[in-house]
């Protein structure tokens, strides 16, 4: 029975000194390694383009107008429906007189970029709204705006990836020509 108790006893301080060199081996190899940890606040990663980050709403450029219209599509195609929409119908083109945007529920997942008519919502390449509050992460149609001049835009726009979407179209197919004989309706 003692020489049962032994055997085990050094089989298993084989096990442990192995398992803990094995542990040591990889830490040594990870000590030369280049870091992949980014310190944050201080240094900013660089986002791919077609990161999905915040979401902004946009002026027209040329007039100074919002691009909204208030044609409530986004709200509509928003699978978590956290985009509240209320249209105000003006003389020459509509509005949005309010709009609201629950980012603490929202999924990033770009459908409302992608049906906006007008390119009047985009995606940021930012994420950073980190809040104890939650309910500054309930965005109005001010805030919504503001984002859009503080932070760097993704490249996606509505009508940039419908585009993408569209299947090229086939180049048109020539009819055959109708021969002598087929013009006369003779058979060949």
């Amino acid at each position: 029975m003692d020489r049962q108790l032994g055997q085990s006893f050094w089989h298993d301080l084989g096990n442990l000194v192995s398992a803990v060199g094995r542990a040591m081996w990889i830490t040594l190899i990870n000590l030369f390694r280049k870091p992949v940890t980014v310190h944050y606040p201080e240094v900013k990663r660089v986002y791919p383009d077609r990161f999905r980050g915040l979401l902004a709403l946009t002026y027209d450029k040329e007039t100074g107008e919002e691009n909204c219209i208030g044609c409530r599509l986004c709200e509509y195609i928003c699978p978590p429906q956290v985009i509240k929409v209320e249209m105000l119908k003006a003389e020459k083109r509509n509005f949005a007189k309010t709009f609201t945007l629950e980012l603490y529920a929202c999924e990033f997942c770009e459908l409302c970029v992608q049906v906006c008519p007008t390119d009047a919502i985009i995606m940021m390449k930012s994420f950073d709204l980190a809040t104890s509050d939650r309910r500054e992460l309930l965005l109005d149609k001010d805030r919504l705006h503001n984002i859009g001049l503080d932070f760097e835009p993704s490249w996606a726009t509505g009508n940039g990836l419908r585009d993408m979407q569209t299947p090229p179209k086939a180049p048109a197919a020539h009819a055959p020509e109708a021969g002598p004989a087929r013009a006369e309706g003779k058979p060949e």
